[in-house]
C-alpha cells in the first residue's frame, strides 16, 4: 500500500511533464515565424506567380532559363497533370523567382533574366517561359551544350536579342516594347536586388525549391520528381 502511494506522485508529475512538453510543442507550431522564403506570401514579381494567392501550400522555384536542370522542372510543372492536380484545384501557389546567381558561369543568364522580367511586364511571363525554355533545351541542352554532365562541356554562346524576341513574337507580345526593355536592361537593378535577396536567404544552386517548410536544391526530373518534392513539403 505504501508502495502504491509512492508511485502516484511520480505518475502525476510525469503527466504534468508530458502535458507541458505537448503544450510547448503546440505553442511553437502556432507561433512559429513564417518561412523566410515565403514570408507573408507576397510574390517577388506578381506576374511570376500562379495559382490561388490564399492556397494552403506554396512552391517557390528559384530558376534561370539557362540552367539545364531548371528546364526539367519547367517541363514537369508545365504538364497538364501538374496544373490540374495542384494549380487548378487550388492546392498550390506556384512562384518563380528568376535570379542570376549563375551569371559568372553561364553567359546568357543576365539577358535571359531581363527577357523574363520584360515578359512579366506584359503579363506574359508564363506563356513566354513555356515557349522559350523548351526551345533552349532543344537547341542546346539536348545537344550537350550548356550542360555539365558531358565529356567535353561547351558553353552556350552569347545569344543575340533576336533569339529572345522570337519567343515574344510567337506568343503575341508587343515585340518592339519587349526588345527595348531587354536591350535597355530595364530591370537590371531589380534583378540584382532579387539575386542578392536570394543569396542572403541561402540559395546556393539552381534549381532551388521551397515547398512550405521544406527546401531542396537539385531535381531528379519528371512527374515523379516534382511529386516527391511536393510530398516532402506536405502537399497531398
Amino acid at each position: 500500500m505504501t508502495y502504491q502511494k509512492g508511485i502516484e506522485p511520480i505518475r502525476i508529475a510525469l503527466y504534468i511533464v508530458i502535458a507541458a512538453i505537448v503544450g510547448l510543442f503546440i505553442y511553437n507550431i502556432i507561433n512559429r515565424p513564417p518561412n523566410k522564403h515565403i514570408g507573408k506570401g507576397q510574390p517577388w514579381v506578381a506576374a511570376m506567380s500562379q495559382g490561388d494567392k490564399d492556397a494552403k501550400n506554396t512552391l517557390i522555384d528559384y530558376t534561370d532559363y539557362f540552367c539545364s536542370f531548371c528546364s526539367e522542372v519547367e517541363k514537369a510543372t508545365s504538364e497538364s497533370s501538374f496544373r490540374d492536380k495542384y494549380i487548378a484545384s487550388g492546392k498550390l501557389r506556384y512562384e518563380h523567382r528568376v535570379v542570376t546567381i549563375l551569371k559568372d558561369k553561364v553567359p546568357n543568364t543576365e539577358q535571359g533574366a531581363e527577357a523574363a522580367y520584360c515578359a512579366a511586364d506584359q503579363n506574359k511571363y508564363w506563356q513566354y517561359t513555356h515557349h522559350i525554355v523548351p526551345r533552349i533545351k532543344a537547341d542546346y541542352f539536348d545537344r550537350g551544350i550548356g550542360v555539365k554532365n558531358v565529356a567535353i562541356p561547351k558553353e552556350i554562346p552569347l545569344l543575340p536579342i533576336d533569339y529572345f524576341t522570337t519567343s515574344a513574337q510567337a506568343i503575341g507580345m508587343n515585340v518592339d516594347t519587349f526588345r527595348d526593355c531587354v536591350k535597355n536592361e530595364k530591370h537590371k537593378e531589380e534583378i540584382a536586388n532579387n539575386t542578392d535577396r536570394a543569396l542572403k536567404l541561402g540559395v546556393n544552386g539552381l534549381p532551388y525549391m521551397v515547398v512550405n517548410d521544406y527546401i531542396t536544391s537539385g531535381f531528379s526530373g519528371g512527374q515523379n520528381g516534382i511529386n516527391s518534392v511536393l510530398k516532402a513539403g506536405g502537399v497531398q
